[in-house]
């Protein structure tokens, strides 16, 4: 798939991540995301940078064309393969997504073409990030941002198991639609299925969602 080692490469797909999310990467983000030393990601990044998959003149880190072509590559395996586990294995979107993070890195072009194929080639991964080429950008609000009404969950944004586990235990799963009770400084009082849950910030601000149709 390319020369780089497998960290090197997750590097450029959280650096595409969070250029999705928030436009822009910087390397708080990603001391933050992987729980490692300055010094550390200082070394990965002077190395992605002399390979030209990453421009850092200014402040901020973008990917160079080549940059973005392998973390897109990598994106598409990566969600594919979690389309895979949980539609036709049928794990569940917690295992799934941390399968993922190994098969991700071994997919040859023609398997994941294949894999697009059996599961109906789809619009996003289970937790609601679009498959590339397919939607560019979520449009949405994080539930934190939200009025009283009628919602729509589209994506949750990181994926970490703590966030999965309780979004999924309050039933907050893309394409599931919530009513917005009430909304105290980003603490979200939502009714799904006739059932009232508070939802605390701290997840709430990891939920997109967008007005019922």
């Amino acid at each position: 798939m390319s020369e780089l080692s497998e960290p090197l490469e997750n590097y450029l797909k959280e650096i595409y991540e969070l250029e999705e999310t928030k436009g822009h990467a910087k390397v708080v983000d990603l001391i933050d995301a992987f729980s490692i030393s300055p010094g550390t990601i200082s070394k990965a990044l002077d190395r992605l940078e002399s390979l030209g998959f990453i421009d850092r003149k200014s402040r901020r880190i973008k990917l160079t064309e080549d940059g973005k072509r392998l973390a897109i590559r990598l994106i598409r395996s990566h969600r594919l393969s979690e389309r895979l586990l949980t539609d036709i294995v049928g794990l569940d979107w917690i295992r799934a997504h941390e399968l993922a993070h190994r098969l991700e890195h071994i997919w040859p072009e023609d398997v994941l073409d294949k894999i697009d194929e059996v599961v109906g080639h789809p619009k996003t991964c289970p937790h609601g990030h679009p498959i590339p080429g397919r939607e560019d950008r979520v449009e949405g609000v994080p539930l934190t941002e939200t009025k009283p009404g009628e919602y729509t969950v589209i994506m949750i944004v990181k994926e970490k198991e703590w966030i999965l586990r309780m979004a999924d235990s309050l039933g907050l799963l893309p394409g599931r639609n919530i009513v917005v009770l009430d909304n105290l400084n980003g603490e979200v009082k939502v009714q799904i299925n006739n059932k009232e849950n508070k939802v605390p910030r701290s997840l709430a601000e990891q939920v997109i969602v967008r007005g019922a149709q």
